[in-house]
């Protein structure tokens, strides 16, 4: 069976400061096939087109507007070829790491998932990070080549090159802060308005069978009780 290349998009929402900002601090990555990434691109600009936005402007869950304007971006992402993985770290369950590590060590999580979801349909993965401040290509590199990451099972010959790309160069990654945010929202207010988000891309969420706890929507450290997880989780599998 040949290879097949897929592009995948990472972005985050919250803060993770511990005991400062948000209790969620959220990495989200989109997957999808390299030879389907024009046409998922294209279906941004069709996002912006029925926001009236300008197709050049980023698109940003944040400065969006009412329910069904929101609604109306999860209804068109739940049609689309993607893969959707997240890793929510709940930072008031972090004793030994310092803030500013946070995003180093619990990014393993999500690019191991990424690596399990390569296995499984023999790809190789492209990876494109939104910039944020103290991220380094060359420190992402060595890390994920390293024996330094025991705890997770990265198969760092399923990544084929890692690029770090401000937001408003790729619409997959303004697609990716979508995700992203969407999630961040659902466990802030915890309710069904915002748990409907979600619910929309259900079935793009990674998963085995009903699982979606170990792959999808990946809950660290262990010791987090989550309760708006938890409600989540109820709501999407009622």
């Amino acid at each position: 069976m040949d290879i097949k290349e897929y592009n995948v998009y990472i972005d985050e929402s919250g803060d993770e400061g511990i005991n400062k900002g948000s209790r969620y601090f959220i990495l989200t990555a989109i997957i999808v096939e390299r030879e389907k990434d024009l046409i998922t691109s294209q279906k941004v600009d069709e996002i912006k087109s029925n926001l009236e936005m300008n197709i050049k402007s980023q698109l940003h869950w944040k400065l969006i507007k009412g329910y069904p304007n929101k609604k109306m971006i999860m209804e068109t992402i739940k049609d689309l070829d993607i893969k959707i993985i997240n890793v929510i770290v709940d930072t008031k369950c972090i004793k030994l790491i310092p803030s500013n590590n946070i995003y180093n060590y619990f990014s393993g999580y999500l690019y191991e998932r990424i690596c399990w979801y390569m296995n499984e349909v023999n790809g190789i993965a492209n990876i494109n990070i939104s910039s944020r401040g103290n991220l380094s290509k060359k420190s992402l590199s060595e890390y994920l080549n390293s024996n330094n990451h025991k705890k997770f099972e990265i198969d760092s010959s399923k990544i084929k090159s890692i690029k770090i790309i401000p937001n408003e160069r790729k619409k997959l990654l303004q697609l990716a802060d979508c995700c992203c945010s969407a999630l961040f929202q659902a466990l802030k207010y915890n309710d069904e308005t915002h748990f409907k988000y979600i619910k929309e891309i259900k079935n793009k969420l990674y998963s085995k069978g009903k699982n979606l706890i170990s792959y999808g929507l990946k809950l660290v450290p262990s010791d987090s009780n989550a309760i708006e997880l938890k409600k989540l989780i109820e709501f999407l599998t009622k």
